[in-house]
């Protein structure tokens, strides 16, 4: 069984390509959310800025309820660095935007590693 078909309909990763190699944004739903929260402004920033956007899903998220026990915050962190390495392949500039959790894994990917910029999209405070 691949991991395709572990993924709940509509919580795929997606990859929308811009205009030019200028600008990427990687875009990071939130705790027990999917790509599919952040798939509008994707979009939208595709579409009307020509932004390559890039919809990661966290692991343990759009499978199975059980699947949220096993990783950690550092398994989520690999996979927005594994974003930013692909973007880096496609964009010269490369921003974070995130949901709620995926706006705290923001601004850490903000500090820790080269973007040129972020937006935590309510996160949470504490």
């Amino acid at each position: 069984m691949d991991l395709k078909s572990l993924t709940m309909p509509g919580a795929e990763p997606f990859l929308f390509p811009g205009d030019s190699k200028r600008n990427g944004v990687l875009l990071i739903h939130g705790f027990t959310g999917s790509p599919a929260a952040m798939r509008g402004l994707g979009k939208y920033l595709n579409e009307t800025q020509g932004y390559t956007t890039l919809g990661i899903r966290l692991p343990g998220h759009g499978t199975q309820v059980d699947d949220l026990r096993r990783p950690t915050w550092r398994d989520w962190l690999v996979a927005v660095e594994d974003g930013l390495n692909l973007l880096r392949g496609m964009s010269d500039r490369i921003y974070v935007a995130g949901l709620s959790m995926g706006g705290v894994l923001t601004l850490i990917a903000g500090n820790r590693y080269e973007v040129h910029g972020v937006a935590a999209l309510s996160r949470p405070t504490g």
